[in-house]
């Protein structure tokens, strides 16, 4: 770490300790904390961007904001910050004793400190270099940091502000890019390229988790249900904890004489043997993901259908953005419920202008934070409170929001896979999703689900009434839920019953209008089970996940207001581990090793990011190629053009492109006939195609992961300039093949 790196982190989080200052909210000392480091970053970022617009991505840029930050927070707080420097060390030294003794400070310090070493062991090894090479230690950080690479490296190397995608040539970022910007300026103030990627991950989720504690315990004022609804948060899985036994079967009838595989369904004699020797062998067979824990026997699975993954190692590790975007919306969730419980107006102005930034991070969290406090002051009729609250939020994220969804919606016959989005699909996962247009649909076509351009609101309607008839519908759903999520929503349905049932349990749930409070999170869960927002329809687990963190808070209390009545504790302590067995599974993979279902020890996975070939790419690229310079590839996810040097290519990896909603037919149609080379005879439209995409340089790499044919022996027989040739890398400068300019 430089100097510079270390005057940047001091100045955010004093910059955000100024900030948090300026809200006027009786803050705890862990949660100003946690909301200093996160405004800090967030607002630094955001100011840095536009200062980078001048000077460029370095650290005069890095520094700048933080200071000017810190400046004017002070200045306007100027007269609060002088009356606490004359009341002097005494008054301070009072302060703090009064601060230590507040319920719930001493709680949320260790929830904080235990939150942060854990998360430190976790995100400061996502990427890990060592002399030569850059290997990443969970798959999903090897699939998603590639794209968050690119574009820090794009910041840095290759010139890239005002933003555009470098991943897809001449197209607008509507990706939220902000976290990646920040590694950028991390980088060019002498960070190493790792550590510009897994210090602020650490950092911002960190800080997130222990928001989500503050909030929860706000929200239920014990601390034991804060720490289960952060489990929760970020363990809580479904059913697929009952594979456990099965893997040790299977182990067994590979390892062990004269056990057989049959015995690993059905309880026999051999039964209590078989589950005595796999518990001795487990740091060995626990499975792995991307299921969260299913079981091996893929031919007949435990649990069939499981589609919700463990949050940590799905969402908190590889989708930075939404590190960010959880940890704004436990903030901005906490500022919004103190304002409608005590009708504080200056509170909701302070929320609405931090709403605004979640666009540029995570514009999911945006979407939710809007539904949370319309819900809250709505319900409330607080309308001008409500009014205080919206302006800000509308008026500056609303045009940013805007842009990241007004992109292009999709293809039908794209060539990744059908790409059309928004749609209808009630049941979400719970069913094959068979996707129809509005002309299909009225045409007789038997629909999972309906794409809504071009479908009239009659036509809508008729989809869905047709669907919610179904009586098949109704326990396919369920039966989802159930197996995903395991006893959450028996839990959910169990509180909404207490609610009505005059008891202990009732009073106290009014008194803290629990009910009131996750019923937002509930009309995210509907929304989820209802439209895809995305043209991965997986991808609505990135909406659904704040429902299920909302509604774990009461859900938390629920267990924890049990688990304190004699008997009761027991099932609510099972309850509990029900939850979060799976997900605590899953971490063998993370953290000791991918199962192999093999007798040798465990050893974490270590997946190539980038090695020596790459980094002799990346130099040669950066060293003799223009910053603005386009490049051809194939599409290799750890593209050492981009993620190393940083440069913009015509096409990268079309799995993350049509994932974000981009048509790519023609782009992939051009990109394969340039590949192709010419015909031996007739007409050619490569050195065309390479002008009107203004290729300066072509790629031929390793692997096929665009199922692109690229012809070689063409291209060399053309005899071009050689950038770079390697044993798996040959980049040759295709500028002659451009046609002359008439």
């Amino acid at each position: 770490m430089t100097w510079e790196v270390a005057v940047y982190w001091l100045l955010v989080l004093a910059a955000g300790t100024a900030l948090v200052d300026l809200v006027p909210l009786d803050w705890r000392l862990p949660e100003r904390g946690a909301a200093a480091l996160l405004l800090g970053v967030v607002a630094s970022t955001l100011l840095s961007l536009a200062l980078s617009l001048w000077w460029g991505v370095g650290p005069a840029a890095a520094l700048a904001a933080p200071s000017l930050l810190l400046g004017a927070a002070v200045g306007v707080t100027a007269r609060s910050w002088a009356r606490r420097l004359r009341l002097g060390p005494n008054a301070w030294g009072s302060w703090v004793a009064r601060e230590w003794d507040r319920s719930g400070t001493r709680a949320g310090l260790v929830v904080a400190l235990v939150v942060g070493g854990v998360f430190y062991l976790i995100f400061t090894r996502a990427l890990v270099g060592s002399v030569g090479s850059i290997s990443a230690s969970y798959p999903t950080v090897w699939s998603d940091w590639s794209v968050h690479a690119s574009y820090a490296q794009s910041f840095l190397l290759g010139h890239n502000l005002p933003p555009r995608d470098t991943l897809e040539a001449a197209i607008g970022l509507r990706y939220p890019f902000l976290p990646d910007f920040q590694s950028a300026l991390l980088e060019g103030m002498g960070q190493n390229f790792w550590g510009a990627l897994d210090v602020p991950s650490w950092l911002i989720s960190w800080s997130a988790g222990a928001l989500l504690w503050q909030l929860a315990y706000r929200v239920t004022r014990r601390s034991s249900a804060a720490s289960v609804a952060l489990l929760l948060a970020i363990l809580g899985g479904g059913l697929g904890f009952v594979g456990l036994y099965g893997d040790g079967c299977q182990q067994l009838a590979r390892t062990e004489p004269g056990f057989s595989a049959q015995s690993c369904t059905s309880l026999s004699l051999q039964t209590p043997g078989a589950a005595t020797a796999f518990v001795a062998h487990l740091p060995v067979e626990l499975t792995h993901l991307p299921r969260s824990y299913d079981g091996q026997n893929q031919t007949n699975p435990p649990v069939a259908n499981l589609k919700w993954y463990e949050p940590l190692l799905a969402f908190w590790l590889p989708q930075r953005d939404f590190e960010y975007g959880m940890g704004l919306v436990a903030l901005l969730s906490l500022v919004l419920w103190e304002a409608y419980r005590g009708r504080r107006k200056g509170l909701l102005v302070a929320a609405g202008v931090g709403a605004a930034a979640l666009p540029w991070f995570n514009p999911f969290g945006y979407l939710v934070i809007f539904l949370v406090g319309l819900w809250w002051l709505g319900r409330q009729r607080w309308w001008r409170g409500l009014g205080l609250y919206l302006v800000p939020l509308l008026l500056l994220g609303l045009p940013r929001m805007l842009y990241v969804v007004g992109g292009p919606h999709g293809e039908l016959a794209n060539p990744v896979g059908t790409n059309l989005y928004p749609q209808l699909d009630v049941g979400w996962l719970a069913r094959a999703a068979t996707i129809c247009t509005a002309a299909r649909f009225n045409g007789g076509a038997a629909c999972d689900a309906l794409y809504l351009a071009g479908a009239s609101p009659v036509t809508a309607v008729s989809y869905l009434a047709q669907s919610l008839i179904q009586p098949s519908l109704w326990g396919e759903t369920a039966g989802f839920w159930l197996a995903n999520t395991g006893i959450f929503p028996l839990l959910a349905l169990a509180l909404v019953i207490l609610r009505r049932v005059p008891s202990r349990t009732r009073d106290e749930l009014r008194d803290l209008e629990l009910i009131r409070f996750w019923a937002p999170f509930w009309l995210l869960f509907l929304i989820g089970n209802v439209i895809v927002t995305q043209p991965w329809n997986w991808d609505n687990t990135k909406l659904l996940d704040y429902w299920y963190v909302g509604a774990a808070i009461p859900i938390a209390w629920l267990l924890c207001a049990w688990g304190s009545r004699g008997w009761w504790r027991v099932p609510a302590t099972l309850g509990v581990l029900s939850l979060v067995l799976s997900g605590l599974l899953s971490m063998d993979m993370a953290l000791i090793g991918q199962s192999s279902l093999s007798q040798v020890p465990a050893a974490p996975a270590h997946l190539a990011f980038a090695g020596r070939q790459e980094e002799l790419v990346a130099r040669a690229v950066l060293r003799h190629t223009a910053p603005t310079a386009i490049f051809l590839t194939e599409g290799q996810p750890t593209e050492p053009v981009s993620i190393l040097a940083g440069r913009t290519v015509v096409l990268a990896y079309d799995g993350w492109l049509w994932s974000y909603g981009q048509p790519l037919r023609q782009r992939v149609q051009a990109v394969e006939a340039i590949y192709a080379g010419c015909p031996a005879s007739g007409s050619c439209s490569v050195g065309k195609l390479l002008r009107a995409y203004d290729v300066s340089y072509i790629e031929f790499e390793p692997g096929d992961y665009n199922n692109i044919t690229a012809n070689l022996g063409w291209y060399e027989a053309q005899h071009l300039p050689v950038l770079v040739h390697t044993k798996s890398y040959l980049i040759l400068d295709v500028r002659s093949l451009w046609p002359a300019k008439r």
